[in-house]
């Protein structure tokens, strides 16, 4: 008999909105999605729902996408130099979280 695959749920306040699944074959980066009270379908109404954005084969490749959406979030860079200084700011972050907790297992 075949078993269902299990999925794992990774989540953590440094990733919000965003959060990684994990299965058999993949890690998955999904966003947390609320309503858009200007969305011309829910108008605000509808439910939150989650989102999935990317598919990895490894859990490093998810954080680094996290890091990379994370970015997304700032309208305009008028440097590289201030794009290259965020960028790297949210992956130390991510980085020097998940570092701590491999230190501890």
């Amino acid at each position: 008999m075949k078993k269902f695959k299990q999925i794992q749920t990774i989540t953590d306040p440094t990733l919000e909105p965003y959060f990684i699944t994990r299965d058999e074959y993949s890690f998955t980066v999904k966003e947390n999605v609320a309503p858009n009270s200007n969305h011309f379908r829910t108008k605000g109404k509808g439910k939150s729902y989650e989102k999935s954005l990317a598919y990895f084969p490894t859990f490093d490749a998810a954080l680094k996408k996290i890091a990379t959406l994370k970015l997304s979030q700032k309208e305009n860079y008028t440097s590289i130099n201030d794009y290259i200084e965020d960028y790297n700011v949210i992956s130390n972050q991510i980085k020097n979280y998940t570092d701590g907790i491999r230190s501890t297992v």
